[in-house]
């Protein structure tokens, strides 16, 4: 793993600063740089993260993760490219209570408490995390092996219509 990349979020926030930067998937944690699903380990993922305050004067930071990946197909176990673009608007809150009163309010919106020293490595990899499909497959694989399972099943349901018409 990596050296870690610590910021003060409210600084970066409260100061509208701009911070970029690549970070190898070798080079993060576990969960990331030894998913099965990854078939190269060493891409680079570009991140760019922008600090700022919105028009109701909360604190944010929009995070935007980067990459062309390479997944592991889960029918053929062949390499499967994967356009990773993800971007996350982050609110910010002070409080554990005003965080939850504004997640109940707004379904879509994503908050955090902010922590002065938060390695900006930890958010990348929950993006990446977030974004990868539940089973990696490519368009052939996926549909030429479900025709020929339908070709060769017959339905269910013409036992019952010979039924229905034997009567």
């Amino acid at each position: 793993m990596s050296d870690p990349i610590l910021i003060d979020l409210k600084a970066l926030a409260e100061q509208a600063q701009h911070l970029a930067g690549q970070i190898r998937l070798s080079e993060m944690d576990e969960r990331v740089s030894r998913h099965e699903f990854l078939a190269e380990r060493q891409t680079p993922v570009s991140f760019t993260l922008q600090g700022g305050c919105d028009k109701r004067q909360r604190l944010y930071l929009d995070l935007s993760v980067s990459a062309q990946l390479s997944l592991v197909c889960q029918r053929c176990m062949q390499p499967l490219p994967f356009a990773l673009n993800e971007q996350a608007h982050i609110v910010l809150f002070d409080s554990e209570e005003a965080l939850d009163e504004a997640m109940a309010a707004e379904e879509e919106l994503e908050g955090m408490l902010p922590e002065a020293q938060l390695d900006v490595g930890m958010l990348v990899e929950e993006q990446i995390l977030m974004a990868l499909p539940y089973a990696p497959c490519h368009e052939s694989c996926h549909s030429d092996q479900l025709d020929a399972v339908n070709q060769d099943r017959p339905n269910p349901f013409a036992a019952l219509a010979a039924l229905k018409s034997g009567r």
